[in-house]
C-alpha cells in the first residue's frame, strides 16, 4: 500500500497540533540550519540502481574510487543527504572508500522536512508504527534490515578490510545496530537522537538509543569500538544517552563529548546540535569545534580499520 504524502504545510500543522514538549525542542535544542560545504565530485550509484532489499528500495552513492581503502558507511542525518554531507563524505575519501545511503529526500538537497516525514509518518512514532523506521519489541526496523543488507554487499566489496560507520542525528544510533557483521569495526554514534517524540520526552526517551532489544544485543556481543560524540549543551541530544552507550559497553566506548566552552559566542554557550555536519565551517573560531571533532573521527577509523579483517 503507498504511503501518503506530506506536504510542508500538513507537517507543520500535525507536529503543531499534536506535539507537547517533544517538537518545540526540536526547533530549540537543535536548530538543524543550511550547513556550509559543497561536494566537487560525482556522488554515483555504486549498485548500478537503487539497492532493494525486504521491500524496500534506496540508493546508494559512492564515487567508484578503488576498494583498497577501508570501507566507511555514513548515514546522513534528519536533513538528507545535504550538499554539507556529501562535502563530509567527500573529505573522508581521502582516507576510506566512502559508502552513502539516501534514506529520504534528494541527493544534494537539504530535506528537514522529508526527514520530518519519513520519520514521524512513516512509522516510528506515536500514530504510524508500521513503516520503514517502526521498532518492534523485538527484531528490527525495516530500515535496519534494509541497512544491514548494504553492509554485507559492501563487505563482499572489501573481502579482507574492516568497516567503520557512521551515524548522526536521526541515524546517530543506529551504527550499533549493524555490529551484527563481524567485521563491522567501528561505529561513531553522533549526537544520538532517537526516539523522536511528537508527545512529551520522558526520562527512558532520553536514556534510550531507540534501539530494539534484538539491536542492542548485537551490539554488545560485538568487539567493535563506538566513539560517541554531542555537544555539552545539546537538549536533544540528551547526555543521559552517553550515559547508555558508557554503561552498555564499558571499556570499548569513547565518550567525544565536546565541551561548552570550546563553542562560546561573548563568553556564552551557542545552539549546537550537529557536530560533524551542520555546525561545522570552512573557516573561522566558529567552526573549530566541528573540525576537531571530524580529526577525531578520521583517526579513530584510521586506527581501528587499519589492520586486516580476521574473518567474515
Amino acid at each position: 500500500m503507498e504511503r501518503p504524502h506530506y506536504s510542508l504545510f500538513q507537517t507543520i500543522v500535525v507536529a503543531l497540533l499534536l506535539s507537547g514538549c517533544g517538537a518545540a525542542q526540536l526547533g530549540t535544542c537543535a536548530p538543524h540550519t543550511k550547513e556550509e560545504g559543497t561536494p566537487t565530485r560525482n556522488w554515483v550509484e555504486c549498485f548500478d540502481q537503487p539497492f532493494s532489499h525486504g521491500g524496500m528500495t534506496h540508493s546508494v552513492f559512492c564515487l567508484h574510487d578503488d576498494t583498497d581503502k577501508p570501507p566507511v558507511l555514513l548515514l546522513h542525518e534528519l536533513t538528507g543527504l545535504s550538499p554539507g554531507t556529501l562535502a563530509y563524505a567527500e573529505e573522508l575519501s581521502k582516507d576510506f572508500t566512502v559508502y552513502v545511503p539516501l534514506l529520504f529526500g534528494e541527493k544534494g538537497k537539504f530535506s528537514l522536512t522529508k526527514g520530518l516525514s519519513a520519520y514521524w509518518f512513516q512509522g516510528s512514532m506515536d500514530f504510524f508504527p508500521g513503516g520503514e523506521w517502526g521498532v518492534p519489541s523485538r527484531g528490527s526496523a525495516p530500515i535496519v534490515n534494509w541497512l544491514r543488507d548494504v553492509v554485507q554487499k559492501v563487505g563482499e566489496r572489501h573481502t579482507q578490510q574492516r568497516i567503520g560507520i557512521i551515524g548522526n542525528c536521526l541515524t546517530g544510533p543506529l551504527p550499533l545496530a549493524l555490529l551484527n557483521h563481524p567485521r563491522v569495526n567501528a561505529a561513531v554514534v553522533a549526537q544520538p537522537s532517537l526516539p523522536l517524540r511528537v508527545w512529551r520526552h520522558t526520562d527512558a526517551d532520553r536514556r534510550s538509543l531507540g534501539l530494539s532489544a534484538d539491536d542492542l544485543q548485537y551490539a554488545r556481543k560485538s568487539a567493535a569500538k563506538i566513539y560517541g560524540l554531542r555537544f555539552e549543551t545539546d537538549c536533544m541530544s540528551a547526555p543521559a544517552k552517553q550515559d547508555t552507550l558508557r554503561d552498555e559497553f564499558g571499556d570499548r566506548y569513547m565518550n567525544g563529548e565536546i565541551p561548552a566552552s570550546a563553542y562560546q559566542v561573548e563568553g556564552k554557550p551557542v545552539k549546537a546540535h550537529s557536530t560533524l555536519i551542520g555546525s561545522w565551517r570552512a573557516q573561522g573560531e566558529a567552526g573549530r569545534p566541528s573540525r576537531d571533532a571530524r580529526e577525531r573521527v578520521r583517526e579513530f577509523l584510521l586506527k581501528e580499520l587499519s589492520e586486516p579483517a580476521s574473518s567474515g
